[in-house]
């Protein structure tokens, strides 16, 4: 029987109740792929341990381009001229002139008149736009060969310095995660069981919030306070609304099965006390009414603790 307190389980719970979004992928350089929780960032294969623990859950993918020689994830694009190859490219807006068909950066047709614009090639003046000259766009030029054009030939060169053409270029897909939905729970009623652990120290019992214990079956279940009274260990969960209650209980009772050794004190919502009462075993899960949304005293839960005890 494994019982501990994880400092992981609280770790995620805190970060859960502050944040609702999934938990992204991100990319560090020196470092590659991490994700932040709480400030902290978790590297690929540490994450990888909380989803087998069954601590998070995969929601999506996010992809990276990725260099397919040496796995770099650290791409860094190269633009260069398609005509000559050289990387020596002036970036601006294109004009055109039409009567000698000459094309290059605006810069270069610039007049000394407002709103005019001179041809360099053929010394023409240029008024009218769309008749005498047009204006396409952003392009390049050449530094080296000349060559005015639209789109550069680009190609994507890794941290390593093996360069690759667009079609070239390897994707690694890295999961989204998403907190598990037990956790999120905990982490909405993590103050209150907390409390209810310092009555119990008060009352001389050792108490322990948000563990993992292995059951008999081998599957680790994650539970919100474990006590330990003499030779008996209680387990405390709870079902705080009827949302989704059929699965629900149905969980509890499997769990309570697969803990055997330990007595479940399950808090549900009062009105279920009824319907749960006839299906459960009294001597392996002992059911305490909750009034509404009203939590129950924490000095009351450690009385209903110490009772279950025997």
């Amino acid at each position: 029987m494994d019982l501990k307190d994880d400092s992981t389980l609280a770790f995620l719970a805190s970060f859960a109740k502050k944040h609702r979004e999934d938990i992204q992928p991100q990319f560090r350089h020196g470092v590659g792929i991490i994700y932040e929780i709480e400030n902290a960032d978790l590297s690929f294969e540490r994450i990888r341990n909380y989803e087998q623990e069954k601590l998070l859950s995969v929601t999506g993918s996010r992809s990276y381009s990725a260099c397919p020689r040496c796995k770099s994830l650290l791409l860094s694009l190269r633009l260069s001229c398609p005509d000559c190859k050289k990387l020596s490219l002036a970036r601006s807006e294109i004009m055109i002139h039409y009567g000698c068909e000459y094309s290059g950066p605006v810069e270069e047709f610039v007049s000394q008149k407002d709103s005019e614009y001179v041809c360099p090639k053929c010394s023409k003046q240029m008024k009218r736009v769309g008749i005498e000259y047009g204006r396409p766009g952003i392009g390049f030029k050449c530094q080296d060969c000349g060559r005015v054009f639209q789109y550069p030939l680009v190609n994507a060169v890794c941290h390593n310095g093996h360069e690759l053409k667009v079609d070239e270029i390897d994707l690694q897909h890295f999961p989204v995660y998403r907190i598990n939905d037990e956790i999120r729970n905990f982490a909405e009623v993590a103050e209150y069981f907390a409390s209810i652990q310092q009555a119990l120290a008060g009352k001389g019992l050792e108490a322990q919030v948000l563990c993992k214990i292995r059951g008999g079956s081998g599957v680790i279940h994650i539970i919100p306070l474990v006590v330990r009274a003499g030779k008996t260990q209680v387990i405390v969960d709870f079902i705080l609304d009827e949302s989704g209650f059929d699965a629900k209980i149905l969980q509890k009772i499997l769990r309570g099965a697969d803990l055997s050794k330990y007595v479940m004190l399950l808090f549900v919502p009062e009105g279920l006390v009824g319907r749960l009462a006839p299906i459960v075993n009294p001597e392996k899960i002992k059911l305490v009414p909750l009034s509404g949304n009203k939590k129950k005293d924490p000095a009351a839960v450690a009385e209903e603790v110490i009772k279950a005890a025997g």
